[in-house]
Parts: C-alpha cells; sequence; structure tokens
C-alpha cells in the first residue's frame, strides 16, 4: 500500500496529472479502487466526455454519444469510426469515462507529502508538532518570567490564558488549544493552573540547561498542603 501511495503524491508534482482516469484503474488490482475510495486518498469527480480509443494504432481520442438499448435498457457508448482500418460503429464502456482526483490533503494527513514518502513526511511532521509544543511552552515560561537569574518568589504565578497565548503567539486560539492536546497529557491544563495556585510551577516546568531557548515541560502532580507538609518534617528528622 505504502509503495502505491508514494506513487500517487508523486504524480502530485506534474501539473494536471492529479487526475485519474477510468482506463487507467482497469489495470489496478481487484479492490484498489474501493480502498483508496474509503480512505479518502480518491475523491471521484465529474465524467470526462473522451477516452482514447483502442480499435487501431491511431489511439484517436474520441467524444462517445449515449445511445440506450431499447430492449435492455442499458446505456453505452457508442462512435462511428470513419477511419478504413478501425471504421464501424464502436461501442465505449461508459465506465471509462469515470475520473477520481488525488486528495492532496489527504495524501498529507497520512505522511505523504507531494514526490515524499512516509517515512521523511512523517518525520517532517513530527518535527514540526515539536517545534509548536516548545513554542507554547516558551511562550509559558516568558508569561511567568523564568530565567536564570530569577527566584521561585519573583515568579509571575498568575495562569496564563489560552487567548494570551495565541495573541503572544500570533497563532489561533484553536491551534494553542490543538497543540496543548496533542502535545501534553490529560488534564494538563487543570494540572498547570493547580501548579501556579499553588506556587510550585518551578516544578512543573523546566528550562533545558543548553545553548537554545527549547523548554520542555516536567508533569508534576501538584502535592496537597498536608502531603507537602508530611514530607517535609520527614526531611527534617
Amino acid at each position: 500500500m505504502d509503495g502505491f501511495l508514494a506513487q500517487l503524491a508523486k504524480r502530485l508534482r506534474i501539473p494536471d496529472a492529479d487526475i485519474i482516469t477510468g482506463d487507467e484503474v482497469r489495470d489496478w488490482p481487484d479492490g484498489k479502487l474501493e480502498e483508496l475510495l474509503a480512505e479518502g486518498v480518491l475523491q471521484e469527480i465529474e465524467h470526462g466526455t473522451t477516452v482514447m480509443c483502442d480499435q487501431c494504432d491511431e489511439h484517436c481520442s474520441i467524444e462517445p454519444q449515449r445511445r440506450t438499448d431499447p430492449q435492455t435498457g442499458k446505456t453505452v457508448g457508442v462512435h462511428i469510426c470513419m477511419r478504413e482500418e478501425g471504421g464501424g460503429r464502436i461501442e465505449i464502456d461508459l465506465d471509462r469515462l469515470r475520473r477520481w482526483r488525488i486528495s492532496r490533503r489527504k495524501l498529507a494527513q497520512i505522511g505523504y507529502w507531494e514526490g515524499e514518502g512516509g517515512s521523511s513526511a512523517r518525520q517532517s511532521r513530527e518535527a514540526k508538532r515539536v517545534a509548536e509544543k516548545t513554542q507554547l511552552i516558551s511562550a509559558l515560561l516568558a508569561h511567568h518570567g523564568f530565567s536564570d537569574e530569577i527566584s521561585d518568589e519573583e515568579l509571575n504565578m498568575t495562569p496564563a490564558t489560552q487567548e494570551a497565548l495565541a495573541k503572544t503567539l500570533k497563532w489561533g486560539q484553536e491551534k494553542v488549544s490543538r497543540v496543548v492536546k496533542r502535545g501534553f497529557p490529560n488534564g494538563f491544563w487543570t494540572q498547570y493552573r493547580r501548579a501556579c495556585k499553588a506556587d510550585i510551577l518551578q516544578g512543573f516546568l523546566k528550562q533545558l540547561e543548553d545553548e537554545s531557548t527549547a523548554v520542555e515541560s516536567m508533569y508534576y502532580r501538584p502535592q496537597h498542603p498536608t502531603e507537602r507538609e508530611e514530607q517535609d518534617a520527614g526531611h527534617c528528622d
């Protein structure tokens, strides 16, 4: 399947090659067309008007006329060829006029960019997700005033809103929500607000110790005050 999808993706690099014709699918393995339609990789569009005649070596492009057999009620395509070597009445299967368009969006969603196989495309998509997650946490750190010199007492403990982060990052709020949902564990936003309220944000977000500005999230479970007191008492002993 991957090889087949890669071939479809390569076609997207060629102008006007994103259309699959009825003649092409006749050579496909049984069930392949139905599979690609079910996956949304192909979408049927309006029928074409011409087909290539295969009755002689000229391979003319012809436009069949629709005719209905009065006895069977079946509609077929008919063309009258005037050439001596292939002349006469030719019947055309109207399924040959069917056409499908390759979905660029769907191929990208499943890891196939134009002309690229799934592996490198998936890596590019994952790199983009990591970068968005890093940007979001960087915005959180900036909001709270994290730096190498700042102490816990100087941190801004007011929780950032998704609306404010969207404005800082110049994103839409829906993108902020999507990055949080995709990049962090369930309940992250609730834990984050609790961490702000309990003044334990320093243990919840941590800046990486390298030359870059990348940051990572530490998934810290906020402790109840009594738990913290019990642990502190234990350390004193």
